[in-house]
């Protein structure tokens, strides 16, 4: 039994109770797969557990699929290829998400409730970012000086699904797409890393605050009056940047025509007067 207790035999018997094997089914099903063809005796005498304690684990391990029964006058078992088997479990496992993911969804109220939830970690809040970029149906608002390519599939895929995308640094950033709708205060490019700030809106819906000074914490939240706070915030300072670089001389006012001015009454009232 040793043998199977030691060194890389142990991690593979980790590695299979992560994927819904006791510790008695992956013991035997090593030990088939290392031996060949095998009796429950013999395999019960070769990892040294109880014959009734082995043949429980060879009935799991046949009705999921992961050995074969042999023909012939006793009763042999064989391993079943582990590409087969993970096959079999990664079907298994997609089709168990995409079920999941949808009954799920259907017992949630179609009314969200409103929230405002404290974000910790540096990589928490990153990955917090992707999730509100990767929701966006309409709009995104970002206020940062973190490399928007940190975040390059998620704003890529955004703009391939339509998802208009405007950006407000102090510095330039690159911009991995071309649709991304820039706007900076200084013509130079940032340089000053670490990145410090990072504020993100979508859609009017949600918003998330993120600092980066002497530690990583922010604040995700779907408050009407926060995120309507956070996108007049990233607004004001397009207006003013370009403001400091001198409009055009009939032109009074600047603005991006999003969803924040349009829903916005006091940017409608004036619009109307103007």
């Amino acid at each position: 039994m040793d043998i199977y207790l030691g060194g890389a035999l142990t991690q593979l018997v980790d590695k299979l109770m992560a994927f819904g094997f006791s510790k008695t089914d992956a013991l035997v099903y090593l030990c088939l797969l290392q031996n060949g063809r095998s009796s429950g005796y013999k395999i019960a005498k070769e990892i040294s557990l109880s014959r009734s304690t082995v043949y429980s684990s060879i009935d799991n391990l046949y009705n999921n699929g992961y050995i074969f029964l042999c023909d012939g006058q006793t009763k042999e078992y064989e391993a079943k290829s582990p590409d087969l088997i993970f096959e079999q479990i990664e079907k298994k496992c997609i089709d168990n998400i995409h079920y999941l993911k949808t009954e799920l969804k259907n017992l949630m109220s179609e009314d969200e409730k409103e929230f405002i939830f404290n974000v910790a970690g540096f990589e928490n809040l990153k990955q917090k970012v992707r999730e509100v970029l990767n929701h966006a149906e309409k709009e995104i608002y970002i206020n940062t000086d973190f490399s928007l390519h940190d975040f390059k599939d998620e704003l890529v895929q955004a703009i391939e699904r339509g998802v208009r995308v405007i950006v407000f640094s102090f510095k330039q950033l690159d911009k991995p797409h071309p649709d991304i709708e820039m706007y900076s205060r200084s013509p130079d490019e940032e340089s000053l890393y670490p990145s410090r700030r990072l504020i993100v809106v979508a859609d009017m819906h949600r918003s998330l605050i993120f600092s980066n000074f002497n530690e990583a914490v922010g604040v995700y939240t779907n408050n009407p009056l926060i995120n309507k706070l956070v996108a007049e915030h990233i607004h004001s300072d397009i207006y003013l940047s370009e403001y400091e670089k001198g409009l055009d001389q009939n032109q009074h006012v600047f603005r991006v025509n999003s969803l924040h001015e349009n829903t916005n009454e006091m940017y409608v009232i004036e619009h109307q007067n103007d």
